[in-house]
């Protein structure tokens, strides 16, 4: 072989390497694009500095919501409960379903200080459908609702919905926790803490 021809193959075999290495770099880059969107999306805060949930401190009006035969009310909830909410028109809740629902499949005496609200969208002033979502809204509240009631009390309602509006919530997902306040009604005590995900789920 001669000096050129070793040359050449050696400058290949460098480019190769170096085609590798950015294949994985891009690669790990978009990987950690995901975990910045799925930690960043969940974040109570609309775009001009709008509250996305009710904030630490907020008293909770009364509130009934659910079906007329088995309403949930402010009373339901205790001191530490959560309050979350979903709604299946952002991608982020949809990647939270699971790890959420694996949570409390095997904690029932916790899934009970748990109050879950899906919330249909798509009449909301900002709530334009993800073209990638699948199904139609109505089905996908649906399966969502249905999938948090087999673990967890739920809510399926409107944007504008009882729970919804005495939470304020207005950024999904969002949670929070609920305490008793100086007067014995609930306040606000916590403001997007997510109970941890079984690694297992992920």
């Amino acid at each position: 072989m001669s000096p050129l021809a070793a040359a050449v193959l050696a400058v290949g075999a460098l480019a190769m390497v170096d085609l590798v290495l950015t294949v994985g770099v891009v690669r790990r880059l978009r990987e950690h694009s995901d975990l910045l969107r799925q930690v960043s999306a969940p974040a109570a805060a609309l775009p001009g500095g709008m509250s996305g949930i009710a904030a630490v401190g907020t008293p909770v009006p009364s509130f009934t919501g659910g079906p007329s035969d088995s309403p949930v009310t402010d009373r339901d909830l205790t001191d530490g409960a959560l309050v979350a909410f979903f709604s299946p028109t952002c991608e982020p809740c949809r990647d939270r379903l699971p790890g959420f629902v694996a949570r409390y499949a095997d904690r029932p005496e916790e899934a009970r200080q748990v109050l879950a609200v899906v919330v249909d969208e798509s009449h909301s002033p900002h709530g334009a459908r993800d073209p990638h979502g699948p199904g139609m809204p109505g089905e996908d509240t649906g399966s969502m609702a249905a999938a948090l009631a087999a673990v967890v009390p739920t809510v399926q309602e409107s944007y504008d919905g009882p729970v919804t509006t005495a939470f304020a919530a207005k950024a999904f997902p969002s949670c929070v926790r609920v305490g008793n306040g100086p007067d014995g009604g609930l306040v606000v005590t916590e403001v997007g803490r997510w109970p941890q995900t079984p690694v297992a789920a992920r």
